[in-house]
């Protein structure tokens, strides 16, 4: 198992699991803190294609669960489980008013991200090394080529420190664009 991750949340002790393809958050402590029925809810979970696809049964080694398999969620498909609770249908104000202050959390944080107002996050660069999983850094290093290119994935391949060959410290060959500007320039004449 990964590195626990706990985060109280208006006085609600939540916690997941920083595995190396992600951080999966225990969806039963989640129902608990809202005051909802977990066996519904799983139910749901199930029956949506997307959501069950992110699932992993996990072990909790501590807290009112200890002990017990509990599903969790990759923390990205979080919004997408809180989002399907149709808080129209519980009965008790109390717990309905609970799911909708989850919910509207929820659509403050996308909003935030979205608009570029991460509540201070910090940028990738100035995170300290070592800090990410060998997956989040594989991750970042396919999403920076796929955005910025070969050469920035190449820098920021080296910049995590992940494994390398020999081929890959040879300088990568120029491409027609890099020739044509050699080409071009007058001192090179």
């Amino acid at each position: 198992m990964g590195e626990i991750v706990t985060v109280n949340f208006r006085g609600d002790e939540l916690y997941g699991f920083k595995q190396d393809d992600g951080v999966f958050v225990a969806l039963t402590p989640i129902c608990d803190a809202m005051g909802i029925s977990w066996e519904p809810q799983r139910k749901r979970l199930h029956r949506d294609p997307v959501l069950s696809e992110a699932t992993s049964i996990m072990e909790v080694p501590f807290g009112g669960h200890r002990g017990q398999a509990v599903t969790c969620l990759k923390m990205e498909m979080l919004n997408g489980f809180l989002f399907g609770i149709d808080s129209s249908r519980i009965k008790d104000d109390e717990v309905r008013e609970r799911v909708i202050l989850y919910q509207r959390e929820c659509y403050a944080v996308l909003h935030a991200h979205f608009s570029g107002k991460r509540g201070g996050l910090e940028p990738a660069n100035d995170l300290p090394d070592g800090t990410r999983t060998f997956g989040e850094s594989i991750r970042l290093v396919t999403e920076v080529r796929q955005t910025w290119g070969s050469q920035a994935a190449r820098e920021i391949y080296f910049h995590e420190k992940l494994p390398v060959t020999p081929s890959m410290l040879q300088q990568p060959q120029a491409d027609l664009f890099t020739y044509t500007a050699i080409r071009r320039d007058p001192e090179a004449a």
